[in-house]
């Protein structure tokens, strides 16, 4: 059965970009969409004024808790690091839950 993560973004107006993983590694962004592809997941998104979904789809949740995305992709916790400040100094609220009702991070 389809397991799926969800990460919404607020943004406090429309003046307001979102950040990217690419413009803080590009090589971090390539190697996490190949990780993903190879392991049968794909990534949308979602778009409603200021909120952005990005929406997750594995074919199980095995699937995605065997992920070492942490281990071998370069620079990922220096990555998400980034990302996660970069959203906080955009005053960018984000929301990451899965399809079980587990929120898995929230600032």
């Amino acid at each position: 059965m389809a397991y799926t993560v969800t990460m919404t973004l607020t943004r406090p107006d429309e003046g307001t970009a979102l950040p990217t993983v690419a413009s803080i590694s590009e090589a971090n962004k390539t190697e996490s969409a190949t990780a993903l592809a190879n392991a049968g997941a794909t990534k949308g998104f979602e778009t409603d004024g200021l909120v952005t979904r990005i929406v997750y789809v594995f074919p199980d949740k095995d699937t995605h808790d065997s992920l070492d995305i942490l281990g071998t992709i370069t620079d990922e916790s220096t990555v998400r690091t980034a990302y996660k400040q970069a959203l906080i100094d955009a005053n960018i609220t984000c929301k990451i839950e899965d399809d079980l009702g587990t929120t898995i991070a929230e600032f």
